[in-house]
């Protein structure tokens, strides 16, 4: 089935008349697809060409482009607008909970359920026979009852998914509020469903039940009878008194959130007997006192409920950009309990959905009191009733400046075109759109270009910062991206080990590629391999790579699920960062004897490596820790709270304690030149090796080693340049160069 197909009767807005790209086989009445691998285009000859988008090309849509594809380049504000329209957005929420459907329960079925859960409980029959009879009756009424909860829970989903439905609607509304006027009619018929439902749930649950479940939660502790001697089979009065005050919490729980009476809870004393045997003496007495203590407890709640209460008029604002888990399409009202859900169903009064979504309800004051002090789906606060919200008016279409989404603001119009970006349209963008938090190349006067995550530049925003969007990481150009990098040296299959062995040879082609920027890019498309966000992985890395602290990549807050917000895929830093550690020996002072010698050669390109920790400096307590060791927080990358040093600096810290299993540190991937001389470097270091082996043997012919050592006698201009930043560490390697060619005996001596 198709959701949500756009329409040629959708208003388009600010949209109309917006260039889009679109395939189509030959013939003037040939349908548009947005994309060149449509399924549904089977023409060998299709040909590309740009339209300007309005209700005639709307009417030439294939139906699945129509639906679900997108029609313009990913962020742009053509694109939001469209995903939001089309699929499971606007267009099929405007189309859901508008008429009653063959699973809905007519008023009659929910009238005779409401009569089956407000029934009183049965009195208990002395003699033998008429308990029997109402064994029987028991039964069947079981079965009855069952039924009514699942016409209860049945309405009960279906308004709460309404009340959801409308909700997303509004909210999809007021980012193009052009289109209010056009969707009147069905927020109408929605509203009409959603009241219809309602009046079928106030049915279902009674106030009673509402105020006793609000007495209960409100209940304090109370003092249980643990030496009693019916309760001797649970132990120890000490050990007796922890159980009884467990299903005393379990009842309170139970309770508290349950549509149902207290009365209907009476069935928890049997967790007292959990694990006990039925034939236990004392364990019927023990079954019995306890439901003795819970009537009494029950009894606690009825006298709340018999009693008179104030009213008070509380409201809850649903804000509009309220992100939502949108694979799962949970909302802040799909994630009320039973209580709070009930307590909407029967005590709302009025409900206004612009220019804000509020919900007001009047209420006894215990169901008040848990609202405002208790933690739930929806925030609420106290209002007079005078002070209710007025009816819902439509405002008028806003000017172009004044829309959340319009041409001038993201990747949609040139940059000498762009609007400067506000809070609202960040929030709107987040609401909007699914990717939302990735990475954005920005501008302003003051700081210039910048690459920000979206939460970072909300709060610059709110700060008062002024600049444009540039481009998302989402639309970068096709062309510069190579879905399969190749590293030089090690040539891997797709299904070889997609984390290869270390090569420890200096001469060997692959030696140090594990450190660079190629191996980065090779790590990130073999670990994102079978996902769609490989792509955006890629482009992400790319734009991580301009900035100069990758700690400013650390975005701000977190989701609606707690989760921190991530402006990629977190392999997207294997692509940064190189976990492996350096091999520094050959850059160590050339003292100490066999393998701890070093050849003192300088860091050169090396020295300016950025090096992450959690601890440079051996100022906290505990070891260093790279950002992907295992003894550090979970969070992938590195963050405000890493250590920022050069190479150079790390090298001469002596209070750098490294952790023994990761090694202490990370380091930012090598770029080609540093990767060259790291090699070169240990090159020359394995040399030096054996020449000072060969010179420790009399009549040692060391002319193969002077043929190697030429290559690094003269450095042609480029290679000193790139590998050295001062004159005076191009000399260093020159002199250690020399001193090894002098130390060669035989011909290959100096």
């Amino acid at each position: 089935m198709i959701y949500g197909l756009l329409t040629p009767d959708v208003p388009l807005g600010p949209f109309e008349g917006s260039p889009i790209t679109v395939w189509s086989a030959q013939g003037k009445q040939a349908k548009l697809h947005a994309s060149s691998s449509c399924s549904y285009l089977r023409s060998a000859r299709a040909t590309e060409r740009e339209v300007h988008l309005d209700a005639s090309v709307v009417a030439r849509m294939c139906p699945q482009c129509g639906a679900y594809s997108s029609w313009a380049r990913p962020g742009t504000g053509l694109a939001v607008f469209l995903d939001t329209l089309t699929g499971l957005g606007l267009l099929y929420e405007l189309d859901n909970f508008r008429d009653a459907d063959e699973d809905t329960s007519s008023d009659e079925e929910v009238r005779q359920a409401a009569a089956l859960l407000h029934r009183q409980a049965p009195e208990v029959p002395t003699d033998a026979a008429a308990q029997g009879e109402a064994e029987d009756d028991e039964d069947t009424t079981w079965e009855e009852l069952q039924e009514a909860r699942r016409v209860r829970e049945a309405v009960f989903r279906e308004w709460r998914g309404a009340l959801a439905s409308m909700h997303r609607a509004h909210q999809h509304l007021e980012l193009f509020p052009w289109l209010r006027s056009w969707a009147k009619a069905a927020l109408q018929m929605k509203a009409d469903r959603l009241r219809a439902v309602q009046v079928q749930a106030r049915l279902l649950v009674t106030e009673d039940a509402l105020l006793a479940a609000a007495a209960a939660a409100a209940m304090q502790e109370p003092d249980v009878p643990a030496d009693d001697a019916a309760f001797a089979p649970l132990g120890a009065p000490a050990e007796a008194r922890k159980k009884l005050l467990s299903l005393w919490r379990r009842w309170q729980r139970t309770v508290e959130d349950s549509w149902d009476p207290p009365r209907e809870q009476a069935y928890l004393v049997h967790h007292l007997a959990d694990g006990m045997s039925s034939r236990r003496k004392g364990r019927d007495q023990m079954v019995e006192r306890a439901r003795a203590v819970l009537a009494e407890w029950e009894s606690r709640a009825r006298l709340a409920v018999e009693r008179k209460y104030d009213e008070q008029v509380l409201v809850a604002r649903l804000p509009h950009d309220a992100a939502t888990e949108r694979d799962s399409r949970r909302s802040l009202l799909d994630r009320l309990d039973e209580w709070e859900l009930g307590v909407l169903a029967v005590y709302t009064v009025d409900t206004v959905w612009q220019p804000q979504s509020v919900i007001t309800v009047r209420v006894p004051e215990p169901v008040a009191a848990r609202l405002l002090t208790q933690q739930h789906g929806l925030s609420y606060t106290e209002r007079e009733a005078a002070n209710e919200p007025a009816p819902e008016t439509v405002a008028a279409p806003s000017p172009l400046a004044e829309l959340p989404f319009g041409p001038g603001v993201f990747d949609d119009t040139a940059v000498r075109s762009r609007r400067p970006v506000t809070l609202a349209h960040l929030r709107a963008l987040r609401a909007a759109m699914r990717d939302a938090e990735q990475l954005y190349v920005v501008f302003s006067v003051d700081a210039g270009l910048e690459v920000v995550a979206l939460s970072v530049l909300e709060q610059r925003c709110a700060a008062g910062w002024r600049g444009v969007i540039v481009a998302g990481a989402s639309d970068l150009p096709d062309a510069l991206f190579d879905s399969r990098p190749i590293v030089p040296g090690q040539d891997v299959p797709e299904d070889g080990e997609i984390w290869p062995a270390r090569v420890y040879d200096p001469h060997h082609a692959a030696f140090g590629a594990e450190l660079g920027v190629a191996e980065g890019e090779r790590l990130l498309v073999r670990l994102c391999a079978g996902r769609r966000d490989v792509g955006h992985a890629l482009r992400s890395l790319a734009l991580a790579r301009g900035m100069a602290d990758l700690r400013q990549l650390e975005t701000v807050g977190y989701d609606d699920r707690g989760l921190a917000r991530r402006p990629f895929a977190a392999e997207v830093w294997h692509g940064l960062l190189a976990l492996e550690q350096l091999d520094l020996q050959p850059f160590e002072p050339a003292t100490g004897t066999g393998w701890r010698r070093g050849s003192g050669l300088p860091l050169g390109v090396l020295a300016r490596v950025q090096v992450y920790t959690s601890d440079a400096a051996g100022q906290y307590q505990g070891r260093a820790h790279s950002p992907g060791c295992a003894h550090r927080r979970p969070e992938h990358g590195v963050g405000r709270d890493d250590d920022l040093v050069t190479l150079e600096e790390l090298v001469g810290s002596k209070d750098f304690d490294p952790c023994s299993k990761c090694g202490g540190y990370a380091i930012r991937r090598l770029n080609q030149d540093q990767v060259a001389y790291y090699r070169a470097a240990h090159r020359l270091h394995h040399l030096a090796g054996q020449v000072h082996a060969v010179a420790r043997k009399d009549g040692g012919d060391g002319s193969e080693l002077a043929v190697e050592l030429e290559e690094f006698t003269s450095l042609d201009r480029d290679r000193t340049e790139a590998w050295f930043p001062s004159r005076e560490q191009a000399r260093q390697w020159r002199e250690i160069v020399d001193r090894l060619r002098r130390t060669l005996p035989g011909p290959g001596s100096a």
